[in-house]
């Protein structure tokens, strides 16, 4: 038996491969699903609590202060 690995898409009920895939009509296939929004919404969570030692009113101040400091150069119309 070969296996192939073969990434691809599936969209309204149709999987459709990024590369030309050789195989014969009716081949079977194990077919693995990636869910990637678990692990985006695991590395959200998994951020929870990290800023917990910040003074935020301090960072907000020096987000403003830094704002106000312009280091670009004038523009002539």
């Amino acid at each position: 038996m070969d296996v192939m690995v073969v990434k691809g898409t599936y969209t309204n009920g149709i999987i459709k491969p990024f590369e030309e895939v050789n195989v014969e009509n009716n081949a079977e296939a194990i077919i693995i699903f990636l869910n990637k929004a678990k692990e985006k919404k695991f590395s959200f969570f998994s951020a929870a609590g990290s800023w917990k030692d910040v003074d935020t009113d301090a960072l907000k101040r020096k987000i403003y202060e830094n704002r106000k400091i312009s280091n670009r150069g004038v523009v002539k119309l």
